[in-house]
């Protein structure tokens, strides 16, 4: 008979695996779309596709995970490739981390008025340096992957997956493990929450200056408004996983403690809200999903 705790679990997976994929698919296809037509993406919405794409890997490889820990002991072959969704899983985590800084950073960089030199700069080199950014995180998140090789390897000995998974940092040499926290999770989530915090000064004194100007009208103050909404939570769920990656790390090996059953639930539904907020703050977006779930409202 099923434990209460593995009941939990499968329901968890069953729920947020098809929404985390339907959401996330759903921002992909319109950006490919556009793509085909010709539309050329913009820096935000290159990043919000690639942020798309790699909630979507994400998604499938804590799923993957979670199926084998699930499903029990890890046979010879299965064990080669949980140690690869593994490594898979922590070379997501790492960029997505450094995905939503990117986009923090555009966002800042249209927003945010500094008279620095080195902030004009990168701001009128906005679309030469997004290629780099990107491959500069890629290869951190490589290198993070590539260090934190030992501890995802284990013996086939091991009793169950959450050692590969659940309690990987606790057996990791002290030095590897702050770096790569401080790399991967740390450096990245200052930068979102630097970033956007700018970002939300700026918008709400640009609020209060419409507000005491009559000539603006209602459009604007609430576009400005969903933008103030969207930048918030997108700060708040960054800084929500990176407090559930960090507490996954290093609680105790065992699925039976209520804490690592709400860690679980957070990573499974970290892709699936990330994509609501996505597409709520993003009109076109929300447009195309509209007319996808509501076919019929188009026509009145």
């Amino acid at each position: 008979m099923l434990s209460a705790v593995t009941v939990i679990s499968i329901v968890m997976v069953i729920v947020t695996w098809p929404c985390g994929t339907i959401l996330n698919l759903s921002i992909i296809a319109v950006y490919v779309s556009d793509w085909k037509k010709g539309v050329k993406l913009g820096e935000s919405d290159q990043l919000s596709l690639l942020m798309g794409c790699n909630n979507l890997l994400f998604q499938c490889f804590i799923t993957i995970l979670e199926a084998f820990y699930l499903y029990g002991h890890c046979l010879s072959i299965e064990e080669k490739l949980c140690f690869v969704v593994s490594a898979a899983l922590i070379f997501s985590i790492s960029l997505s981390f450094w995905l939503t800084a990117g986009l923090s950073i555009c966002y800042c960089l249209r927003l945010v008025n500094i008279s620095l030199k080195f902030f004009i700069q990168l701001k009128s080199r906005l679309s030469h340096t997004v290629t780099p950014f990107l491959l500069g995180s890629l290869a951190i998140s490589f290198i993070i992957t590539l260090s934190s090789a030992n501890w995802i390897s284990y013996s086939k000995g091991h009793e169950n997956i959450t050692d590969i998974y659940h309690n990987n940092m606790s057996i990791a040499d002290l030095s590897c493990r702050i770096i790569a926290v401080t790399v991967g999770n740390c450096l990245p989530s200052l930068i979102t929450s630097i970033c956007i915090l700018l970002s939300l000064i700026s918008l709400l004194r640009h609020i209060w200056r419409m507000k005491q100007n009559t000539q603006f009208g209602s459009p604007q103050l609430k576009n400005l408004i969903k933008a103030c909404r969207t930048m918030f939570l997108l700060m708040a769920l960054n800084f929500l996983f990176f407090l559930i990656i960090s507490g996954s790390a290093i609680t105790q090996n065992s699925m039976e403690t209520i804490w690592n059953m709400i860690f679980l639930l957070g990573e499974l539904s970290n892709p699936s809200c990330q994509a609501i907020v996505l597409i709520f703050g993003n009109s076109k977006l929300l447009s195309a999903w509209t007319k996808t779930v509501f076919p019929q409202s188009q026509h009145h």
